[in-house]
């Protein structure tokens, strides 16, 4: 053992152990990120169709045209707080999924995700040109964009699409 300031460094063992645990913790948050990730992106397919109905509605017009007139970090604030708000479900649900409340968890889930996507998404429609003034919000949005044009060029993404659309013409021939 080694005194380094005024702590300890155990010399032959701790350091790979550390390193190994370094790149355990950073796979684990990897791997929780691109589920997370697909999750949205997921849900984001599902609810568009929805979305776009809500966009036609006369009252959502009127709110797009209040929107329009607030400054941008006002903006950025109607954006963030349903956010805030919402993020967390996922989380929610993986606690309760743990806990083996299976139902209630997918239902958690799913119900959140698509509240909180079509609100978010039609929020982000509504207030992405005054965000995009922000320079740090034109970057991440770039790079997010970027990050769904990669998901939806794999070719596992076009075969899920696929899968989807029989489904979809299944379901419908049996009408």
């Amino acid at each position: 053992m080694q005194l380094i300031g005024n702590r300890t460094r155990h010399s032959s063992l701790a350091s790979p152990v550390a390193a190994v645990l370094r790149r355990v913790a950073r796979a684990t948050l990897l791997a929780a990120a691109t589920l997370y990730f697909l999750i949205d992106v997921v849900f984001l397919t599902m609810v568009r169709p929805l979305r776009q109905r809500i966009m036609r509605l006369r009252w959502v017009r009127r709110l797009r045209a209040w929107v329009e007139s607030l400054n941008r970090y006002a903006t950025l604030l109607l954006l963030l707080v349903p956010w805030l708000i919402l993020e967390p479900v996922k989380p929610v649900g993986l606690v309760l999924f743990t806990r083996r409340h299976h139902l209630t968890a997918t239902v958690v889930i799913a119900v959140g995700e698509i509240v909180k996507l079509i609100l978010f998404e039609q929020l982000l429609d509504m207030t992405k040109p005054k965000l995009m003034t922000f320079a740090w919000f034109a970057w991440c949005y770039g790079k997010w964009r970027a990050a769904i044009e990669r998901v939806r060029s794999l070719s596992v993404w076009h075969r899920l699409r696929q899968w989807r659309r029989s489904i979809q013409t299944w379901v419908a021939q049996r009408r």
